[in-house]
Order: C-alpha cells, then sequence, then structure tokens
C-alpha cells in the first residue's frame, strides 16, 4: 500500500469498528512507550480531499480556540466526506443513435405521428447539446414514457444515466456591475492602497451606502487575475437577497454555501470548490471558512460586528472572521471588513494601525439618513395614552404611511407571544423543566416552550401552584402581530421570526412578498435588522430598545448601537427620507443620544475608556470556562477547585466563581470561570496553563464527571 499524503482519506480500524480518519501528516520519529500501532486497512483517496491550507486552518484554531483536531474535523467537512456515503445524483439522458439517418427516419415514423413529434422535439432540444435529459423530453413533448421508450427500442435514441449536480445552474441573464459613484469610487481607491501596506482593510460605511458594489468592484478584480474569493455573511437569511444581486453579475462564477443545504448538496459544493479549473465566488456563512479555497485573492467579512460568526455550540467554538484573517494571511490573501457598525475590536485594530480604515459615510445617489424620534413610554402610559404595546404617535404614524401606501418594519427582538405567563395570586411563573428559565407563551399553538431545550407544555387553565388565574407580561412578536391586526385590520401583515422560516424557503418567500408589495407590515426580529433592501419602507419602528440595552454584558452598549442602528438603515430607500421610531422608558440613555445622532465614534470613544477601566477586551483577553454537572454539589466542588488552582497560577486575573444568568440547561447545572490575559502577554503560554489546571482538576474524584469547556474571546 502507498504511503497516504496529507489530507487523504483513510479507513482505520478502531476496536471492532472501521473508522474514516484525515491523514494529517506522515510520523518519522519514535513512538512512545505504551502506544500501539495498528495498520491502515486501506486508502480512500487518489488525491487529497483536504488541502494543506485547510490542515494549516484547522490547528490554529484547535491550538487557539482550545478545543481538539477531531472537533474541528467534525465542523468542517460535511458528514458525506466523513462517512464516505455521498451517492451521486443520476438522471437518465437521451442522445441519438450514431448509425440513424435523420431524413430516412421521419419518413419511417410518418405512421407513428406520436414518435415523430418525440423524436423532432429531441431535435430541438438537442441544438445546443446531443444529451437531452428523458424527463425534460416527454415534459416538452407532452407524450408519455412508453413512447420515448419505444424510440429507445428502435435504436433511434440511445438511453444512458449520467451523474448530475444537485445545484441547479444559473440560467437567468448576466448584467455589468454597476458603475460606482464618485464616493464608492475613492472608497475602492482608498481600498487598494491600503492593501499596499496592509492585509486587512476595514471599511466602515453608512447604511444604504453601497457597500456591495464596491465589494463587487473589487471581487471582478481578483476573478480576472484568476484569483478566487470568499464572501462571508453572518447569517444564512442574508443570503437570500445578496445571492440575487450576485447573481446577476458573476451568473454560474457563483458558489453558495451553508448548513440549509443537505449534506449531499454540500458535498458536491466542497468538491466543487476544490477541482473548479475557472475562478470563482463563494458566499456563505461561518462555516464557509473550511472549504478548500485554493488561490484565494480576497476574503470579505459583511457585517463583520455580528456575534453570528462566533460559534456558540458545539466546539470547535471559533470566531469566523477571525480565522479568516489567519487564513488569508497564511495565502497571501487580502481581507476587507465591512460594517456600518464595526465591532469595537475591529475599530480600534483600525485606530492604532494594525488594519487599514476607509469610511464611505454618504448614502447612495444622495439618499439622507433617516430621521429619528424617541418616544417616552413612561409619558405615553402616564398619561394612558398606549394602544397595547403601541404608543398614540406611532400608531398615528402608521396610519399615515399606510394611507400613502408605504411599507412599514416593526422590530421586537422577542419571539413568542409573550416572554411570561405568570400567576396573579401568586406570582409564580411554569418554568421549564429541565432549565432555570420561564417558559414562553406561544398562542399559535396554544403551548409554553423553552427557548433553549424546547420542552414544551400546554398552556395551564389556572395556576399550578395555588389555582389562582394566569396573565401573560411582556411581548414578542406573535403577540405584535396580533395587536397590530386589531389596531390596522386593513393592513396586511406578515412576522418574520424563528418561528415562521423554519423551512428551507419560508424567509425567501416573506421577503419576495414583502418586496412585491404584498404585504404592509412587516414584524421580525433581528432578521429583519440586517442587510435586507426594500424600496417603499418609509417607517421602521423599534418597539421597545431597553431590552436591547439592559443585558447583563459589557458589551450591551455596543451591540445594543449595532441593532437600532441597523434596524434604522431599513428605513428611507428610493429617493426620500425615512423615520424611525424608537420607544423606550429611557430616553436619556447614552446609547440612544448616540442612535439619534448616528454618533458611532462617541460610542467608540465611551466604551473604550470603560474597557480599559474594567481590563476587558481590546485590552485584555478574555477566556471564560463553562463548567457543567447533573449534580450541584459536584460542580460546586469542581468549580471552587479549578478556582482556587488558577488563581495560583494567575492571581486577580482569574474571577470567582460565577452564577451565570441562566444556570441550569438540559438539566446540567453551569457555573462560569472567567479569566483576563493582559493583550500583550504570552497568550500562548497562558493557555498552556491554563490547560494543565483543566486536565489536573478533572483527575480529582470529586470533580469526576464534570465538563469544563474554553471559550476563548467569547461574545
Amino acid at each position: 500500500m502507498p504511503c497516504p499524503s496529507a489530507g487523504m482519506r483513510v479507513l482505520v480500524p478502531l476496536g471492532r469498528k472501521s473508522l474514516t480518519g484525515i491523514v494529517l501528516g506522515n510520523h518519522t520519529g519514535s513512538v512512545k512507550e505504551g502506544i500501539q500501532l495498528r495498520d491502515i486497512l486501506c486508502v480512500l483517496d487518489e488525491t487529497p480531499v483536504v488541502t494543506r491550507d485547510q490542515l494549516f486552518l484547522w490547528h490554529w484554531i484547535a491550538d487557539y480556540y482550545l478545543c481538539t483536531l477531531g472537533e474541528v474535523l467534525a465542523a468542517a467537512l460535511p458528514a458525506g466526506i466523513i462517512d464516505d456515503n455521498y451517492t451521486a445524483r443520476t438522471a437518465t439522458y437521451l442522445s441519438l443513435h450514431p448509425s440513424v439517418d435523420i431524413e430516412h427516419t421521419r419518413l419511417l415514423l410518418n405512421r407513428a405521428p406520436k414518435q415523430l413529434h418525440v423524436l423532432e422535439t429531441y431535435l430541438r432540444l438537442s441544438a445546443t447539446s446531443p444529451l437531452v435529459e428523458k424527463r425534460t423530453l416527454i415534459e416538452e413533448s407532452g407524450e408519455s414514457t412508453a413512447v420515448v421508450r419505444a424510440l429507445v427500442e428502435r435504436k433511434i435514441l440511445d438511453e444512458s444515466e449520467q451523474n448530475v449536480s444537485r445545484i441547479a445552474p444559473y440560467t437567468g441573464i448576466i448584467e455589468p456591475a454597476h458603475p460606482l459613484s464618485p464616493a464608492q469610487q475613492e472608497a475602492a481607491d482608498e481600498i487598494r492602497h491600503v492593501w499596499q501596506s496592509r492585509e486587512v482593510c476595514l471599511l466602515h460605511g453608512v447604511t444604504s451606502s453601497g457597500k456591495t458594489e464596491v465589494y463587487i468592484r473589487l471581487i471582478q478584480e481578483q476573478l480576472e487575475q484568476g484569483r478566487n474569493v470568499l464572501y462571508l455573511v453572518p447569517e444564512i437569511a442574508l443570503t437570500t437577497q445578496l445571492t440575487d444581486r450576485l447573481r446577476l453579475v458573476f451568473g454560474n462564477s457563483l458558489m453558495v454555501y451553508h448548513s440549509r443545504f443537505s449534506d449531499a448538496e454540500r458535498v458536491e459544493i466542497y468538491h466543487a470548490a476544490r477541482s473548479a479549473k475557472k475562478p470563482y465566488l463563494v458566499i456563505g456563512a461561518r462555516s464557509a471558512i473550511f472549504l478548500p479555497l485554493q488561490n484565494l485573492g480576497l476574503v470579505i467579512v459583511d457585517e463583520e460586528h455580528e456575534s453570528s460568526y462566533k460559534q456558540a455550540e458545539p466546539a470547535p467554538r471559533y470566531h469566523a472572521r477571525s480565522a479568516a484573517i489567519i487564513l488569508a494571511h497564511a495565502v497571501g490573501a487580502k481581507v476587507l471588513l465591512g460594517s456600518a457598525t464595526p465591532s469595537v475590536d475591529s475599530y480600534y485594530n483600525a485606530a492604532i494601525g494594525k488594519y487599514g480604515l476607509v469610511s464611505l459615510s454618504e448614502r447612495y445617489a444622495g439618499l439622507q439618513l433617516p430621521k429619528i424620534t424617541l418616544i417616552d413610554l413612561k409619558r405615553q402610559y402616564h398619561r394612558k395614552e398606549m394602544y397595547g404595546h403601541f404608543s398614540d404617535p406611532l400608531v398615528d404614524r402608521i396610519r399615515e404611511e399606510l394611507s400613502h401606501h408605504k411599507q412599514i418594519i416593526l422590530f421586537q427582538n422577542r419571539r413568542g407571544y409573550a416572554p411570561l405567563l405568570q400567576c396573579v395570586a401568586c406570582g409564580k411563573s411554569p418554568r421549564c423543566v429541565n432549565c432555570d428559565v420561564p417558559l414562553t407563551y406561544h398562542k399559535l399553538t396554544s403551548r409554553l416552550v423553552c427557548h433553549y431545550c424546547g420542552h414544551s407544555i400546554p398552556i395551564p387553565q389556572r395556576c399550578p401552584s395555588c389555582g389562582g388565574e394566569m396573565r401573560v407580561h411582556g411581548f414578542g412578536t406573535e403577540r405584535l402581530e396580533d395587536e397590530v391586526e386589531k389596531l390596522f385590520p386593513e393592513a396586511k401583515v406578515l412576522r418574520m421570526d424563528l418561528d415562521t422560516t423554519r423551512n428551507k424557503t419560508a424567509y425567501q418567500d416573506i421577503i419576495n412578498a414583502f418586496s412585491r408589495h404584498e404585504v404592509d407590515i412587516l414584524i421580525g426580529t433581528q432578521m429583519v435588522s440586517k442587510g435586507l433592501h426594500f424600496d417603499d419602507v418609509s417607517l421602521v419602528a423599534v418597539l421597545n430598545a431597553d431590552q436591547l440595552i439592559n443585558q447583563p454584558d459589557f458589551r450591551s452598549y455596543e451591540r445594543a448601537y449595532q441593532m437600532l442602528e441597523q434596524v434604522a438603515g431599513r428605513a428611507g430607500r428610493k429617493g426620500q427620507q425615512g423615520e424611525v421610531i424608537i420607544q423606550t422608558f429611557d430616553p436619556a440613555n447614552p446609547v440612544l443620544e448616540y442612535v439619534l445622532h448616528h454618533n458611532y465614534q462617541s460610542l467608540f470613544d465611551s466604551q473604550l475608556a470603560e474597557r480599559k477601566m474594567f481590563n476587558y477586551p481590546p485590552f485584555h483577553r478574555l477566556i471564560v470556562l463553562i463548567l457543567r454537572h447533573r449534580d450541584l454539589q459536584r460542580l460546586e466542588i469542581a468549580s471552587s477547585t479549578l478556582q482556587a488552582l488558577l488563581q495560583q497560577v494567575f492571581g486577580n486575573r482569574v474571577s470567582g466563581v460565577l452564577i451565570p444568568s441562566v444556570a441550569r440547561v438540559q438539566n446540567q447545572y453551569i457555573r462560569e470561570i472567567r479569566l483576563k490575559i493582559e493583550a500583550g502577554a504570552n497568550i500562548a503560554r497562558a493557555k498552556s496553563l491554563l490547560m494543565e489546571q483543566i486536565r489536573y482538576t478533572l483527575t480529582l474524584p470529586d470533580c469526576k464527571g464534570t465538563t469544563i469547556l474554553p471559550d476563548v474571546d467569547p461574545l
């Protein structure tokens, strides 16, 4: 058996099973005592299915994010490649038998008009390709399978099975890219200039400034030079409108990759990226970073501030933005980070000169930034000027915009009908049996649902504890939809949240309906805030800004500003200034002041000063250790033991044992320990010492069974 190269798949024995593995390299040194070598059963590939660049990235992710290579492999490769269970899709094709004389055959078929009609249809369809799919021929001719079979039996047509792609090719029109405005052209020129001295450039462009058109121009240049491009977006939902725009320019040079595809589809895209002969553009969510992207020239990370780029569960808990920068550096590619509301970390790197910075400060075609109005809910409730969760001024503005046939977006970043069902007598709320959280009321399904584990129960008629009356508190998108339909019965309303977009096409269907103006009011969670462009949206309303701002997290102000500014950017398109109405109980909050004046710089300055004072990123690196156990007592022992060990090594850089806001999920109790490492310290050494203490803790009898999960650079 020839020695397999790095990146090849091999079949190896493991106990009584045979498993597929990836060759990482060839070991030439001595074997450690006690390790038994086993023979490889067979080599599955003639050429590597994983490139050296991919292997480099895997190793970096495993080292940096303190996880195993196996965990990285499981995230990086489609299951069909690991398990070798991919089956190509086949279709039956027809071709003309080589001995057929067309004119003679036509005469022969005069007495068989149906067969003659099928033959004529075949000849028409085969003008572009001699192979015609059997199904297409039947559909186009309108004849039966039996008629086609008769032509095959008479050796007029030949039948063969061919492998076909599951990814439908683009057959639409290719259009030239839109010409750049002077501001866009200047931004593109500045980005090229930055790349002469730096690998990474941050494009800070206000909403609707036309960042996408700048991206398209830079992508075209890379493809013309024969280099491939990776275009990352934070969520699958964002690929919908963006893909339509990019298809018009790049046609079949565009590949799309994300987790909504079936495993077989992902396998085909993976192989297409590995073996493509022509330069291509890949657009995808964070998992696209793992594709075999050879000859990579440019990586674009759009909406780089989005937390969706950070994997939470399961490991590897990597950040796609950081991984993209590392990969680009390794292969000599350039990186473009784009956002209207950059992360504090990225903007700081630009401010200190680590990244280049280019600003695009005017909206495309002279569009004005939206007018923003704050409504004081305390005053509105005091004056009894509320309709459910809608203030009088907001109701009046919605009615006015509807009368002018304009569209409205209502934003509430909480799904379900209400977050809480509470007894008016004893104050208790039904809670999840598996998690330490109250169940969320979903009216449509008439159930209370846990948004952490999915556990659900029927809605109780009376309080299970005392028999008192149950009432809902708070509101989500489902309740908002109810109120809107009662307030504006003439309006067509749609809701876009996790509950209404579960199937593969639901999100696209909602977007299409809203784009065609079949919907007047769109209600949604954060899905409606990201990268969507609608020409007739004149009003955007945030129903409860305080819910965004008042979060127990050092990034809460940053995230609230980003969310509010992004959702505000959906208003005002097609030559009109939009309006944004924000309802709040605290109109004097500094975050709202920053949003009111679109003042990102002041937000950045205030956040930077605060984080420097309290030793948070970007001045310190943060590692959170998440400890879990089904037995609370054992978890407390393990937590306190590990915390004491870490304090001996790291001193006051280690926090005490923290109880998170949700302290039990899926019957596992949770504790946290935080480690802050100075930005200039030897982070690799710190991680090594950290893992030593974790491994030692897990060997102690009282700590066995505890799961300890490191989360590096958590969000």
